[in-house]
């Protein structure tokens, strides 16, 4: 079942991953206008064109979001004031989990898509592709976890959703997997 079948009212915060992850509106949903597939996730995420969307965004993105959003057929869209109240989200360099991960069994959790996954992963993670997560499959809720992706974008959107669930032990890895893998 959809992540969000019963949900009727989303606030959609599409600034940068970097944004969000410094300034996170609580209750928002991380959809990033650059850097990622907008129009795609949006859509995937929310399926019902009828449900009341809150899109925050940036001065220089605002009009140009805001058409595609209509486009889409999202009729209950309404841009609003980025709320001055919001707090930082943890997240940590690749320098920083190369370290961490010597030390500790922290828990990781990849939400790659299975394909991905064989091209490499970081040891014993745990998968769980985003897709799932928005069909209603979740991580085991007792766990901290470092959340990655391929590049950080698809983390932070899996961190937003399930801390707006109630999930909210993640730090997300900056970069993701291909930054953690890059040869310097």
């Amino acid at each position: 079942m959809h992540i969000f079948t019963d949900r009727k009212h989303i606030i959609i915060d599409t600034r940068s991953s970097e944004e969000f992850l410094d300034h996170h509106i609580e209750g928002s949903v991380f959809v990033g206008f650059n850097g990622g597939n907008f129009k795609y996730w949006l859509e995937l995420l929310l399926p019902d064109k009828n449900a009341d969307i809150e899109v925050i965004a940036t001065a220089l993105d605002a009009d140009k979001i805001m058409v595609i959003v209509n486009d889409l057929g999202y009729r209950n869209a309404k841009l609003v004031e980025l709320d001055t109240t919001g707090v930082a989200l943890d997240h940590i360099s690749t320098d920083e989990f190369k370290k961490i991960k010597q030390h500790t069994d922290l828990a990781v959790l990849d939400v790659r898509e299975a394909d991905e996954y064989q091209q490499g992963s970081v040891g014993q993670s745990e998968k769980l592709p985003l897709s799932d997560i928005i069909q209603g499959q979740l991580p085991n809720e007792d766990k901290e976890y470092i959340i990655h992706c391929g590049s950080g974008y698809r983390s932070i959107i899996a961190m937003s959703l399930l801390k707006l669930l109630g999930r909210c032990k993640f730090i997300n890895l900056d970069g993701g997997y291909q930054k953690l893998t890059a040869k310097k």
